[in-house]
C-alpha cells in the first residue's frame, strides 16, 4: 500500500511539474517577445528597445522588473512559477530515489529534469542579457527538453504494470525523425526570436526580393555572435536577420510536410493511436495558422506567444506518439 501510495504521489508530482513547466514556457515566451518589442505602442520604430543595460543585471529583484512594462508583472509571476516547479521538481527526484530499490520508475529522468532545472535557473540568472542569441536559445530549448521528459515520465510512470504492447513497430523511426525535425523547427523560431529576426520580413514567401537572402547568412548562424546595442538601449539590425527569418520558415515547410505525412500515416496505420495522429494533425494547422496569422498582422504580441505555445504542444504530442511506440510495458 506504501508503495502505491508513492506511486501515485510521484505521478500527481510530476504532472503537476508538467503543468508548471507550461507555464513557465509561456510566461518567458511572453517575456522575451514583449523584453523583444512586440506589441509596443510606437511599432515598428519600437521594435529592438532593450532599455538600460543595468536592468538585465542578475541582481535584479522582483521590484527591479518594472510593474508598469509590459513584461514587468509576467516577469514576477515567471519568477514565482519557476521557483515553485523547482520545489517539485526535487520532490519527484526524491520520491524517484526512495522507489529506485521497489521497481520504481528509475532515476535517470528525474535527474536530467533536476539537472535541467538547475542550468536553466543558472542561466537564467547568470546572463539574462537579451543580446546573446544563445542564451535565448539554451533557455528555450533547455524548457523544451524539461516539457518533453516530464511527459515522457507521466506517461510512462501511468503505464507502468501494463503489458507491453506492439503499435505499428514500423512507424518507430519515422517518429523519432518526426521529433528531431520539430526540435530543429523550435530551434530556428528561437533564433529568430533571440536575434530579433522577426519584422525583418513582413512578406510570407519572400524577403528582400528573394526567397532565401544569401547576405549575412554564415553570420547570422554563428552561436557565438552578440548583438550590438546603441547608446540609446536598442538593438542595431544587420544584413544577417533577413536570412534567419527565411531559413525559419524554409525548414517550417519541411517540418509540415513530414509531420502531415506522419500523422496522416498514424492515423491510417493504427486505430489504437490514431487519436494521437489527430492531435498532431490538429495542433500542426494551428501552428501554420499561427505563423502565417503572426506575419499578415505584423507580429502582434498575442499571436506570436499563441504560436510559442502551440510549438510547446505540438513537441508534448510528438513526445506522446514517440513515448506510446517505443514503450516497453
Amino acid at each position: 500500500m506504501t508503495q502505491k501510495t508513492s506511486s501515485n504521489s510521484y505521478t500527481l508530482l510530476v504532472n503537476i511539474s508538467l503543468l508548471l513547466t507550461l507555464i513557465t514556457i509561456i510566461l518567458s515566451a511572453y517575456i522575451r517577445l514583449s523584453v523583444n518589442g512586440l506589441g509596443c505602442e510606437d511599432w515598428p520604430d519600437c521594435y529592438g528597445y532593450v532599455g538600460p543595460v543595468s536592468q538585465y543585471s542578475p541582481a535584479a529583484s522582483f521590484t527591479d522588473a518594472a510593474p508598469e512594462k509590459p513584461h514587468g508583472v509576467a516577469r514576477a509571476m515567471h519568477r514565482v512559477v519557476a521557483s515553485v516547479l523547482g520545489v517539485f521538481v526535487v520532490l519527484v527526484l526524491v520520491i524517484a530515489i526512495r522507489l529506485r530499490k521497489k521497481g520504481g520508475p528509475g532515476i535517470t529522468m528525474p535527474l536530467a529534469v533536476f539537472a535541467l532545472t538547475v542550468f536553466l535557473s543558472v542561466l537564467g540568472y547568470s546572463t539574462p542579457s537579451p543580446w546573446v542569441p544563445a542564451v535565448t536559445l539554451g533557455n528555450l530549448l533547455g524548457g523544451m527538453l524539461m516539457l518533453a521528459l516530464l511527459w515522457w515520465m507521466g506517461q510512462q510512470s501511468v503505464a507502468s504494470g501494463q503489458p507491453p504492447v506492439e503499435y505499428a513497430p514500423a512507424l518507430k523511426p519515422w517518429a523519432l525523425l518526426g521529433a528531431v525535425l520539430l526540435i530543429v523547427q523550435i530551434s530556428s523560431g528561437a533564433w529568430v526570436s533571440a536575434n530579433f529576426a522577426g519584422p525583418a520580413c513582413p512578406e510570407i514567401t519572400v524577403c528582400e526580393g528573394s526567397i532565401l537572402p544569401a547576405s549575412g547568412l554564415s553570420k547570422g548562424f554563428s552561436i557565438f555572435r552578440e548583438l550590438q546595442v546603441d547608446t540609446a538601449g536598442r538593438i542595431k539590425p544587420d544584413d544577417s536577420m533577413p536570412a534567419i527569418n527565411m531559413v525559419h520558415r524554409a525548414s517550417a515547410v519541411l517540418c509540415f510536410l513530414f509531420l502531415l505525412w506522419l500523422a496522416i500515416k498514424v492515423i491510417s496505420t493504427d486505430r489504437n493511436i490514431r487519436s494521437t495522429g489527430i492531435v498532431i494533425l490538429v495542433l500542426l494547422f494551428t501552428q501554420v495558422g499561427l505563423g502565417m496569422a503572426s506575419v499578415i498582422l505584423a507580429l502582434p504580441l498575442g499571436l506570436v506567444t499563441a504560436h510559442n505555445a502551440t510549438a510547446a504542444l505540438l513537441l508534448l504530442a510528438v513526445t506522446n506518439l514517440n513515448q506510446v511506440l517505443f514503450r516497453k510495458s
